[in-house]
């Protein structure tokens, strides 16, 4: 069975499942086992349809191949900065991510897992649809779509990392990995400073240690990914961040 298939019939299993059930709980809890870091902790009150999609992923242990936060615009903007977007108007496939706008304004509030495409007509499963887990019919050409994130599901080995050799290491540190937070061009944390001395130490780079991560420290981690054969993409996820402090290094 492919990942795709497994997420589907996960998501599957939840239908009808209402709010403050047991299943919702799960679904709460499973979210906040596999959230980044600085992505927010839900609780039972909140809005949860970004929870449900990130709780698929995170039950069939692929975690890695989706944004793991509680909004649709932080999600969004994750997909982006992975290069895996593609707008309203593009091809969409089973296993594709969709992102709603209700309002009208400039934000995304709803998201769901796409089922089904049968000749434009998209069956959609998403959580928090009326306080429940249900499905939903939409036309491609509906103007309320905003757009489709796309996981990796081929680059995923279906255990919470896309890295293809992680021999040896131990479920403790997997989930130390699963703590630290998605970086990108952009961001400025304390973590972007560890990012920095790391890359100095094994990557022979000549950081500053500002905790900025601006353009020196993007082409560091494209330099560093490239040497490792690990998808170059200048973000730093699990993958790089399992290659920079367990596995061995170029």
């Amino acid at each position: 069975m492919s990942l795709v298939d497994s997420i589907i019939n996960t998501a599957k299993t939840y239908i009808g499942t209402t709010e403050g059930s047991n299943n919702h709980r799960e679904i709460i809890d499973l979210y906040n086992k596999g959230r980044y870091s600085d992505a927010y902790q839900m609780t039972m009150n909140d809005p949860w349809c970004c929870a449900f999609v990130v709780a698929m992923f995170v039950q069939c242990n692929a975690a890695d191949i989706i944004p793991c936060y509680a909004a649709c615009d932080q999600m969004i903007h994750m997909f982006k900065a992975w290069g895996r977007w593609k707008n309203r108007s593009a091809e969409v496939h089973v296993g594709d991510i969709i992102f709603y706008n209700w309002n009208g304004d400039s934000s995304s509030d709803h998201v769901g897992i796409v089922v089904q495409n049968r000749f434009g007509d998209l069956s959609v499963i998403e959580g928090n649809k009326s306080d429940a887990v249900g499905y939903r019919s939409i036309s491609i050409t509906s103007p309320q779509i905003v757009g489709y994130g796309v996981p990796n599901y081929e680059g995923s080995d279906g255990n919470g990392s896309s890295v293809n050799s992680t021999g040896g290491i131990s479920d403790l540190d997997k989930n130390y990995i699963n703590t630290l937070p998605l970086l990108f061009k952009g961001c400025k944390s304390v973590f972007v400073k560890v990012l920095q001395l790391l890359l100095n130490y094994y990557g022979g780079c000549e950081l500053d240690l500002d905790g900025d991560f601006g353009p020196r420290t993007y082409n560091a981690v494209k330099a560093y990914q490239k040497a490792n054969k690990i998808e170059v993409d200048g973000v730093v996820g699990r993958e790089t961040w399992t290659y920079l402090l367990i596995l061995d290094h170029k």
